[in-house]
């Protein structure tokens, strides 16, 4: 539900900037992205994570400057900002021997100490990817006067990461196959399926 939820956002930029341009995009996702985050906070009791905040601080904050500001420009800086951001914070869990992957997936996953390290870093690097392609599709090659810059950017922005996530994380599924932790699905069987 959650990330169906995140997904709002992304669609209603790709109908309004598709139909009213970049700016309406803007405001399709500083829109969404409160409604959903209103959402977030029922669900998760007045509270969201580090990375929920991040998101909706740096998506008012960028979104609001391009609406405001009349100028696509804040709103085509948010997502490479974001991914950096990311990429930043798992790099230096990682240098400090905390590396926050552990914390989402240690439910997930069996690796050891240098795995999740491992992991993390792959992740960091994922992120620092991302970032470094929104800043070339979306600031150094894009030209306000070409439509197919702007489609190009504005389909990227839309689907182009969703995908990219989704191909790095099946291939993730399939590098650490032999390490999920069947500890924890055995954790959660019914009563009646532990008894012999």
């Amino acid at each position: 539900m959650t990330a169906l939820l995140d997904l709002l956002p992304l669609i209603a930029f790709f109908f309004a900037s598709k139909k009213f341009g970049l700016i309406a995009g803007a405001a399709a996702v500083l829109v969404s992205t409160l409604a959903v985050y209103g959402v977030h906070l029922a669900r998760q009791k007045g509270k969201l994570t580090k990375q929920q905040w991040t998101v909706l601080l740096l998506t008012i904050v960028f979104c609001g400057a391009s609406i405001l500001l009349q100028d696509d420009l804040y709103l085509r800086w948010k997502t490479p900002v974001i991914n950096l951001l990311f990429a930043l914070a798992l790099g230096i869990s990682a240098l400090i021997g905390k590396p926050l992957i552990q914390a989402v997936a240690k439910d997930i996953f069996r690796l050891s100490p240098r795995g999740w390290l491992r992991l993390t870093w792959v992740w960091a690097a994922f992120f620092l990817l991302l970032a470094a392609l929104h800043y070339w599709i979306g600031l150094y090659a894009y030209d306000e006067t070409s439509e197919s810059s702007k489609n190009l950017f504005i389909n990227f922005k839309s689907y182009g990461q969703l995908i990219l996530m989704i191909v790095f994380m099946l291939a993730q599924g399939i590098v650490l196959r032999g390490y999920l932790n069947t500890d924890a699905e055995a954790a959660n069987a019914p009563e009646q399926e532990k008894q012999p």
